[in-house]
Parts: C-alpha cells; sequence; structure tokens
C-alpha cells in the first residue's frame, strides 16, 4: 500500500497514517501531531486525545455561549443534522490540540485533528449522550468558522 500516507508514529515506532480517502485534518494542525501521537496508547484500537501545549497554538471556533448570544442553526456539510452556530462570537485562543484515531485491520489512521478541546457528540448524533446535548446547550461554533449548506439556517432548536 505505497500510496499511504505517514504522519507520524506512536511512542513505541508504530506509525500512523492519513486515511486512503483522506482524514479530516484541520489547517496548522499537521506540524502538532508528533507531540499529540505522544500521548496515545498504542494499545488502544480507537481514541480521542487532547494535548495541552502549554502555550497559544492556534484559535478555536468552538466556544463557550450565554443567553444573550445570537444562536442559529445550519448543517454542514457531511453531517446529517444542524449544528449550533454563534454569530455574535469570534474564535477563541486555545492551547488545547485533539486529534483522533483508529486501527483498522494492522493499520492505525487518523481519522481528525484540529485546534481546540475534543468537545462532544452533536445531539442529532444517534450516539449522543446526555452530556453531550447538554455541552451543545451552552457551546457554538462560530458562525462563518465553518462551511454551512445554503438554505439550511434555522433560528430554531432542532432538539
Amino acid at each position: 500500500m505505497s500510496n499511504l500516507v505517514l504522519l507520524g508514529n506512536f511512542t513505541n515506532g508504530i506509525e500512523i497514517y492519513d486515511r486512503p480517502d483522506g482524514s479530516h485534518l484541520h489547517d496548522g494542525v499537521r506540524e502538532l501531531l508528533p507531540e499529540i501521537f505522544s500521548d496515545m496508547d498504542p494499545e488502544k484500537p480507537f481514541q480521542v486525545v487532547e494535548h495541552d501545549f502549554g502555550k497559544v497554538i492556534g484559535e478555536t471556533s468552538c466556544v463557550e455561549t450565554s443567553d444573550e448570544d445570537v444562536i442559529v442553526y445550519a448543517q454542514r456539510p457531511n453531517r446529517t443534522g444542524l449544528s449550533r452556530f454563534v454569530k455574535s462570537r469570534s474564535t477563541e485562543a486555545t492551547t488545547i490540540a485533539t486529534a483522533i484515531v483508529c486501527k483498522d485491520e494492522d493499520k492505525y489512521y487518523l481519522v481528525t485533528a484540529f485546534v481546540g478541546d475534543a468537545g462532544a457528540k452533536e445531539p442529532w448524533d444517534s450516539r449522543a449522550s446526555d452530556a453531550d446535548r447538554a455541552y451543545w446547550q451552552n457551546h457554538a461554533l462560530v458562525w462563518g468558522s465553518q462551511e454551512v449548506i445554503p438554505g439550511t439556517e434555522s433560528s430554531d432548536c432542532p432538539w
């Protein structure tokens, strides 16, 4: 499989690859992967790891909200439900980056990596828990920071 792109290694040397169809690797995160991978356990077939770099490494588009914020809902590409957005806020500096890695047969692949904490599953996700739904009651993505499907915007909470 010479078309696989090596992204890094666990501390024991096991390699981590980009998915054959491409991982969801956000801008500015690739150079952070070696340090994030150093926190991962090569014995776990699926893991979500937040790494605190101890210094600002970028801006997160998922922010805490209040009753005074302007909230809207819209569908992002490749999602089956509406995401919660805040129109009255800007991205915020963060020291944290998150990576998700899974093992498929005998290889590890990066699922996604982004600047910011791991957040929670969105309420429309069939695997979302009560804790995930509670998280999204006071968090939202900054409007304009993510692509949305035109015509899906709504001010009504869908969940």
